[in-house]
């Protein structure tokens, strides 16, 4: 299966992340993240457009408006206004960390959910991994919303026919009509 980031360029990006973790474990947080924080936002049409794009990659045949989706750049809107942005990647590599940070070494075991333990090593407290986590769930939502501009101007019927679907945002009950 194609994702919109590898293991390779996840471990480039963002922050640091050991080559001692297991692969396996980093790509479900990437399907995670991808289908749970990237497609919701972007919606389905854009979203597998964008993984297309990034199956094309390899063979250099990506378009430079979905280059630039994934892996950031420069760009002036219709009002003048000149921008940067870090694009999807970058994002996706703080959701990633975020959600390694908050159970990567938990471990699944006949027993039962264990932690690994180590003589040369001791656990962050819970507060110290929340705040951390905390952190970079932050610093991911910014790369996204960024990104999102760049999605307004360069894909805006995505973005409005998204918009338009998207109901409310706060997932509170909106009132239309009193009376």
């Amino acid at each position: 299966m194609e994702h919109l980031i590898t293991i390779e360029e996840l471990r480039q990006l963002g922050r640091p992340i050991s080559q001692q973790i297991d692969d396996e474990k980093l790509l479900s947080y990437i399907y995670e993240t991808e289908r749970l924080s990237i497609k919701p936002v972007l919606g389905d049409e854009l979203f597998a457009r964008v993984l297309k794009a990034a199956a094309e990659w390899e063979q250099g045949k990506i378009e430079e408006d979905m280059k630039k989706l994934l892996d950031g750049g420069e760009y002036t809107d219709c009002n003048g206004q000149y921008h940067i942005f870090s694009g999807l990647r970058m994002a996706m590599s703080y959701f990633v960390y975020a959600q390694y940070v908050m159970d990567g070494d938990f471990q699944l075991t006949r027993a039962g959910v264990v932690m690994k333990n180590s003589d040369y090593s001791s656990h962050v407290s819970s507060k110290e991994r929340s705040d951390c986590y905390n952190n970079a769930l932050a610093a991911a939502q910014g790369f996204l919303n960024e990104t999102m501009g760049y999605v307004r101007f360069a894909f805006p019927d995505c973005y409005r026919q998204r918009r338009g679907n998207a109901g409310s945002p706060h997932n509170a009950i909106t009132v239309k009509k009193i009376g």
